[in-house]
Parts: C-alpha cells; structure tokens; sequence
C-alpha cells in the first residue's frame, strides 16, 4: 500500500523540492479551510446554515464563502511553511529562525549623561 502512494506521489508531485513544499502545503491548507467550513456550517455559527438552505441558489454563498477560506488558510499553511525553511531544530544557530528570538539575553549597557544646568534647561523659556 505505502508503496503504491509513494510511485503515485512520486508521479503527481513537482520534482522540485521547493515546489513540492507548496504543493503539499496548499493542498494541507485545502484540507483545513474544508474542515473549517463543515465546522461552521455544522454549528450553524450566526445563523449561516438557515440562511444558506433558505436560499435561492445556496451554492453561491457556499462557493465565496470556500473561496476566501481556501485563499486565506491555505495561504497561512504555506507561508509558515516557507519562514520554517531555515529551521534546523532550534540550537539558536544562523538557520535556526524562530527558537533564536529567545535564546537572546539582556545586557545592562551604561549610557553617558551630562549634568545641564538649571539656566539652560530645555524647558525654558528663552
């Protein structure tokens, strides 16, 4: 079985690493927005799944409804998916690109102040 979807993968995928990436992604972003729509619809949030059945042609409002979730999830899954190319594990290393944020510790750094006189203070009137 493993082997039969490995040759159809193999056949059906880009051959370009890169370009697989996004495919695999955009088709898991797909699988997402589908999700997210049977759970809306499933939940019946604001009252959407009265208003669509009560429709005249409810494959509309179903189709823009697909399309911005489809554009806007799959989206996500493929962008996060390109800014993890880097990441190597998290050691805080050049590659490593989200764990390095926190692997920064503050320093104190002193910074030089000159006294100004009371005469000649920013504030005053002149």
């Amino acid at each position: 079985m493993y082997k039969l979807i490995g040759n159809l993968g193999k056949r059906l995928l880009p051959r370009d690493p890169f370009f697989r990436l996004l495919a695999i992604n955009g088709l898991a972003g797909l699988g997402i927005s589908g999700l997210v729509l049977g759970g809306i619809f499933y939940s019946n949030i604001g009252n959407l799944t009265v208003l669509v059945q009560g429709d005249e042609s409810p494959l509309v409002p179903i189709l823009m409804l697909a399309t911005g979730l489809v554009i806007t999830l799959g989206s996500v899954v493929v962008g996060s998916a390109i800014m993890l190319l880097g990441a190597n594990g998290g050691n805080g290393k050049p590659g490593s690109k989200l764990p390095s944020m926190f692997s920064l510790e503050p320093a104190p750094v002193p910074v030089p102040v000159r006294a100004q006189s009371a005469r000649h203070s920013r504030f005053s009137s002149r």
